[in-house]
């Protein structure tokens, strides 16, 4: 069951979110301005409302209609302090009313009243979570492992759910939401164009069936996946999974078909650049150990595919063009090997005015000797 509190008292506010959590209810969000709570995005999939009733600018009666008003089947629940508001409050066809405080037991009658009157639909058979995917560009997997676009109505709505999904493991504060998105703009039209674009977001989600919510409670947002799968998880889980195993044709197939691309890549978006470099940093040493052991088993085809997807991301990384002249070398391909060290000397003039390393600059000697080409 999914819920949203209003009360303009902090404590009780508070109070009531906690019973509910309690009681296995989740709180999408929750109010102390019932102006606030109007807001239409939030009322889509929810189940019931806790109202307080006495509240300053507009009384929980004048809110519960405004809201049946727009949500016919929101489930009305009134707390107040003062019985006096019975009559009125079941005049609005309530589901129950609660006198403060609140017990737990009274609590859990009036849930229970509440699935009765809103049976919970079976769940379907089970099926594979969906996955939200994040290598490379934002989007959904299909069925058939494609990536499925999903369609945002602004780009502000693309990157407020890419930014909650990073934030995954903490709730975001609207003001550092502000700061990120609208920073330039006074502060009731950003908030305005916040509640917008939150909306904006659940609409795309629904269209791709991503049972994804946003949550909203004491001033911050946060997303709940809902068992949706993470593609970069997925991968780094599957990765840490091949190398403790020592499972070196998955390993190779994650490092070389499974890494779609850097986490975030085609919006680049700044917020995410440590996390786009640590999973490039981690494909890379991987990929370049998975390498240097290909070549030491004796599969130099292998190990070149491996080191021209590494070449292709990382251009300055000189152990991709050593790792290839080695490769190059065993399967007896010379022009190749003369290509390679010649390539490496154009890009780390261009890019940074430097000479190559060294050890590979000696190992490329050597090899001209041995063949006469000195």
């Amino acid at each position: 069951m999914r819920a949203i509190v209003i009360d303009d008292e902090a404590l009780a506010l508070e109070s009531m979110v906690r019973l509910l959590g309690r009681l296995g209810v989740e709180v999408a969000a929750s109010f102390q301005n019932p102006i606030e709570a109007l807001q239409s995005e939030w009322w889509e999939d929810v189940d019931a409302a806790f109202v307080d009733i006495d509240m300053p600018g507009m009384n929980g009666l004048e809110l519960a209609a405004r809201l049946q008003s727009n949500e016919p089947n929101l489930e009305i629940v009134f707390v107040t302090a003062y019985d006096q508001y019975a009559v009125s409050a079941f005049d609005l066809a309530a589901a129950d009313y609660l006198l403060k405080p609140i017990r737990i037991d009274r609590l859990r009658t009036t849930l229970e009243r509440l699935v009765r009157r809103r049976p919970l639909p079976r769940p379907e058979k089970e099926a594979p979570p969906p996955v939200l995917c994040c290598m490379q560009d934002l989007g959904v997997a299909g069925q058939d492992g494609k990536v499925i676009e999903i369609a945002w109505r602004t780009s502000k709505a693309k990157e407020l759910f890419a930014y909650l999904v990073h934030a995954r493991d903490r709730a975001v504060s609207k003001e550092q939401l502000l700061d990120l998105l609208w920073p330039d703009i006074d502060t009731d039209k950003a908030m305005a164009n916040l509640h917008t674009t939150v909306y904006q977001i659940r609409q795309s989600l629904k269209a791709v069936r991503l049972p994804i919510r946003i949550l909203y409670t004491g001033g911050r947002y946060r997303v709940e996946l809902e068992g949706v799968a993470l593609d970069f998880e997925l991968w780094e889980a599957a990765l840490n999974q091949a190398v403790m195993g020592m499972d070196e044709g998955q390993l190779y197939r994650l490092l070389l078909e499974g890494y779609r691309g850097d986490y975030l890549q085609v919006e680049g978006y700044l917020w995410a650049e440590n996390e786009r470099e640590r999973l490039r940093i981690k494909w890379l040493q991987h990929a370049t150990e998975q390498g240097a052991r290909l070549e030491a088993a004796g599969l130099p085809g292998d190990a070149i595919r491996l080191y021209q997807a590494i070449q292709e991301r990382f251009p300055i990384w000189e152990a991709s063009y050593m790792g290839l002249m080695r490769a190059y070398d065993q399967i007896g391909n010379a022009a190749e090997v003369i290509n390679q060290y010649a390539k490496l000397q154009r890009v780390l003039d261009e890019e940074l005015g430097l000479a190559p390393d060294q050890e590979v600059a000696e190992w490329f000697e050597r090899w001209t000797a041995a063949r006469g080409m000195a």
